[in-house]
């Protein structure tokens, strides 16, 4: 009889395949672990293996034990920061009227000089000198003014002829001392935009902010003799920030070697630094045409500048030697850095995108030890102190930042990646600096010149023309207020520019407004208590003094230039009402140092 769950045969053969089958299923799901297991001890032991080379790195240092500090050694002109130096005077003592002033006044803080190499009159120069007396800067000292080459002079001998010139006055003027500060521009196509006292004050808070970075970054070193500790290295002295560098030095450490822009590496969107023409490019190389810093730093600068173009005769000497100049500070610094550095941070910091490391590929510059190479020099990325106009034409907008639609939509017209609302700086409120249409209060008995004129002197109500009402030009990818500007680019931009700052069309009225500024007792306790009305102790207002002291009125340097400085119809400058151009000019005591009283 057939059984039920049918043949033995069958049974065996069903029973069987069912052991095989769970047998594989098993063998399958082992094989399946195991092969998952491979990779998690894979990572177990590659995260291992790291953790203990990271720990022996991390034992020892990716630098040499060379010593660049002694080889190279950062000499330092004061003990004292410039960013420490109380330049703009906090209220002292008051005297009275009847007071008697002394005669050997001294100034208790350092003094603020204007220096600017011109040789000849200029459309250029005069703009810059409008701007600058509008605005209260210091009465320039013009280098080399009214003094020709010898016959036969090329462009080189310019060049030389004009570092000299700056050099000299640096060293060798009598009332310039190494703890002044001085602004030196050159003498084409610079706008002054910003108060004297907005800029200084940018220029110290610049320094004090880097300066925290490079003590974190590079630490302290002892000076010789057992002295106190000291920064090993610091900015001194600020430069304008430009989107490109020399050409022709497009191997030497001064393109290669220093520090990247402090902007932000989208601040142009995704092609930053990757334009075609630079005008993408993130500001950080150098630029001549302006620096600001105290007599004796930029002294030493120029001393090198000097010797550099008396060995090599180039055109753009200045240029070459201020780049080569900061490529190789930079590069001694990367030395120092990387002596104390430590590989797996470098390698870790790299990865992330934080490095501080400046590029050395293919860099090799000559060193020689014991040679000094720092010079404190830094650069304006943001620029704050100074804007450079070459490549960044399309990065500025004159703003009225009272307009709070336009200053909400002006960055995304320039497509800046990260938008935030513009707002006027605090440094341009009315409580730091007022407005730049207040007239000065004179006494009643005071006598004043020129006299009012309702047509020549007509400004806008102080009230309500602050420097939130008035159009500032703006860098709008950094979010700043440039105080000078630099025309360094389209010449056929330079009227257009010209005729948008703020102090046109009332140039005119504000320039005789500066030279209406009070010249009596008010002024000359100023002078003592080292107010910024008299950034020096020449005194003089309304015109310029040469390197060899000589006092030139504003006409005698500017006249026939009326045209292109106020385009308002007046006429000559000092002869608006048929009056004398040849004004008496006062010093800080109220003397007359020129012309003739009426």
């Amino acid at each position: 009889m057939a059984a039920t769950w049918g043949s033995p045969n069958r049974l065996w053969t069903d029973h069987y395949n069912s052991l095989q089958s769970t047998a594989m299923g098993f063998y399958q799901q082992a094989s399946y672990r195991r092969l998952r297991a491979r990779p998690t001890r894979a990572l177990f032991l590659a995260v291992g293996t790291f953790f203990f080379l990271s720990v022996f790195i991390l034992r020892s240092s990716s630098g040499s034990s060379e010593n660049h500090v002694s080889k190279y050694p950062p000499y330092h002109t004061f003990h004292d920061s410039p960013e420490d130096a109380q330049i703009i005077p906090t209220p002292g003592h008051l005297f009275n009227l009847n007071d008697t002033l002394p005669n050997n006044l001294q100034k208790a803080n350092p003094s603020f000089h204007l220096v600017i190499p011109a040789r000849k009159k200029s459309r250029s120069l005069c703009r810059m000198l409008t701007s600058a007396m509008i605005l209260n800067y210091p009465p320039p000292t013009l280098i080399s003014y009214g003094r020709s080459l010898p016959e036969g002079s090329r462009e080189y001998d310019a060049l030389v002829d004009r570092i000299t010139g700056i050099y000299n006055f640096l060293e060798y003027t009598p009332h310039v001392h190494d703890d002044d500060f001085v602004l030196i521009v050159d003498g084409q196509d610079f706008f002054f935009q910003l108060p004297p006292e907005v800029m200084i004050q940018r220029f110290q808070n610049l320094l004090r902010e880097n300066n925290a970075k490079l003590l974190k970054k590079y630490g302290l070193y002892s000076r010789r003799g057992g002295e106190q500790e000291a920064q090993k290295y610091a900015h001194r002295v600020l430069f304008a920030a430009s989107k490109e560098c020399l050409p022709s030095l497009s191997s030497d450490a001064g393109c290669v070697t220093v520090p990247s822009s402090s902007l932000p590496p989208d601040a142009y969107g995704w092609k930053t630094d990757h334009h075609p023409q630079g005008h993408l490019n993130r500001p950080r190389w150098i630029k001549p045409g302006a620096a600001i810093g105290q007599v004796g730093d930029l002294k030493a600068i120029y001393a090198e500048l000097l010797h550099f173009v008396d060995q090599h005769r180039n055109v753009r000497g200045d240029y070459l030697a201020l780049t080569q100049m900061f490529g190789r500070q930079e590069y001694v610094r990367e030395l120092e850095r990387r002596k104390n550095s430590n590989f797996f941070k470098e390698l870790f910091y790299s990865m992330i995108g934080i490095s501080e490391a400046s590029n050395t590929t293919g860099v090799a510059p000559h060193l020689e030890s014991g040679r000094r190479y720092e010079y404190g020099i830094g650069v304006d990325y943001q620029s704050d102190v100074f804007f450079n106009m070459l490549n960044s034409k399309s990065d500025v907008e004159w703003l009225k930042y009272y307009n709070v639609s336009k200053t909400s939509s002006v960055q995304m017209e320039h497509g800046v990646p990260r938008e935030h609302r513009l707002l006027l700086p605090t440094d341009l409120s009315a409580e730091q600096v007022g407005s730049p249409f207040a007239q000065p209060k004179f006494g009643k008995d005071e006598w004043v010149s020129p006299a009012f004129n309702k047509t020549l002197d007509g400004l806008p109500n102080a009230k309500n023309h602050t420097w939130n009402h008035i159009p500032l030009l703006t860098n709008v990818h950094t979010a700043s207020i440039p105080a000078l500007v630099h025309l360094d680019g389209d010449p056929a931009l330079r009227d257009k520019w010209w005729s948008k700052m703020w102090y046109q069309p009332y140039a005119r009225a504000l320039l005789r407004k500066y030279v209406r500024s009070p010249t009596g007792f008010d002024a000359a306790q100023s002078a003592m208590l080292g107010g910024q009305e008299w950034w020096d102790l020449r005194g003089g207002k309304g015109g310029v003094w040469t390197d060899k002291g000589e006092w030139l009125g504003y006409a005698e340097v500017c006249i026939g230039y009326e045209r292109d400085l106020f385009n308002d119809g007046f006429g000559s400058w000092g002869h608006e009402e048929g009056g004398d151009d040849e004004e008496p000019v006062y010093n800080q005591f109220g003397n007359l140092i020129k012309g003739k009283e009426n």
